[in-house]
């Protein structure tokens, strides 16, 4: 049977190239743009905040950290407010002759964990570097628990209420810096563009292993969204358009860049509105999966047809990524007490 390719709609028409390109250059200029836009206090939403943390829930489109570019970020913000109150060590002794090996408290020492730019959600920062190390081997130890809240293109199989996502990623050899699904095609030809880069003269790239990525996953609604169709009816009202799209709850097991996104993209429904691994991204689609493999084993996938409709609501709607970092699970790193902090999304 025939199959239509992830930049083919279900007519045949493929879209040309010029416009794929075209899209992926304007969509690298409005994250450029997102990123650098300025930040005020105003844009903090403190979630909780004590002695030895500060929790806060992070915009879409706002940067967890500044980057190579140093551009505005939560961290920068959070910075600027509470630097007065952060302390190399909570816990130590007032005695200024106690502590000679006395660090002094920076701003990057209060980064724990990120957030991309365009997930929303929460993400506490670190007042003091007790709780820095200690919440940092929190989670490098996978001694918390994230829950995250998306919105996916499509619906998924009516079957299916929950389960699990287990596929290793890697880094895209074709896209980089971007994620991809492993398989041993992918692995074989990411080891021979290494090869070719060092003979290049890049000798110092190394081909990192693909790694083990789990996502657990349950179904929490399947809705629709709508806009306008830009027709009349015959009483002259303006009709609408409907699209399918699956509410989901989200759990990361492991905690790899991208993998919740690119995770969503390799079952056949990536999440709403993101610009890397839906439509017209600049990634790898369908995670990385060829088009083939995807409709024998995914039929109810969202289908291009759909992801583009979809598309153009998100830009009439100016709709962020629907994807929220929405339940934090933590013990405190001073008292050891059991910590949770929520906050719904605002899609």
């Amino acid at each position: 049977a025939a199959t239509t390719s992830a930049t083919e709609t279900k007519e045949g028409t493929k879209i040309p190239e010029t416009v794929l390109q075209f899209q992926r250059q304007m969509r690298k200029t409005q994250a450029a743009k997102r990123a650098s836009a300025p930040l005020s206090k105003c844009q903090l939403r403190i979630i909780h905040n004590d002695k030895h943390i500060v929790v806060v829930n992070k915009p879409s489109g706002v940067l967890t950290v500044p980057g190579i570019n140093s551009n505005p970020s939560m961290l920068t913000l959070l910075h600027q407010e509470y630097k007065h109150e952060m302390d190399s060590d909570a816990d130590s002794n007032a005695d200024s002759n106690a502590d000679a090996n006395h660090v002094e408290m920076k701003r990057e020492h209060m980064i724990i964990h990120r957030l991309d730019m365009d997930t929303s959600g929460i993400v506490v920062f670190a007042k003091n570097r007790t709780a820095m190390s200690t919440l940092q081997a929190s989670f490098r130890d996978r001694n918390v628990s994230k829950f995250y809240e998306a919105v996916v293109c499509g619906h998924i199989h009516p079957n299916i209420k929950s389960g699990s996502i287990d596929l290793p990623l890697q880094r895209d050899h074709r896209f980089p810096p971007f994620m991809r699904v492993a398989t041993p095609e992918s692995e074989r030809a990411a080891k021979e563009v290494v090869k070719d880069l060092n003979h290049a003269g890049w000798k110092k790239i190394v081909k990192k292993n693909a790694k083990p990525s789990q996502t657990m996953f349950e179904v929490m609604a399947r809705d629709y969204v709508s806009m306008e169709a830009g027709g009349h009816d015959q009483d002259k009202r303006q009709t609408q358009q409907r699209f399918p799209v699956t509410r989901v709850r989200l759990s990361p097991i492991t905690g790899r860049t991208h993998q919740l996104r690119v995770h969503c993209a390799a079952i056949g429904h990536p999440i709403l509105g993101d610009p890397t691994y839906g439509v017209y991204g600049e990634a790898s689609p369908n995670g990385g999966f060829e088009d083939e493999d995807m409709d024998k084993l995914i039929p109810t996938r969202a289908s291009m047809d759909l992801q583009l409709s979809l598309d153009l609501y998100v830009k009439e709607k100016e709709q962020v990524m629907c994807l929220h970092a929405r339940e934090l699970r933590i013990k405190h790193p001073h008292s050891g007490e059991d910590m949770a902090f929520q906050d719904p999304p605002a899609f």
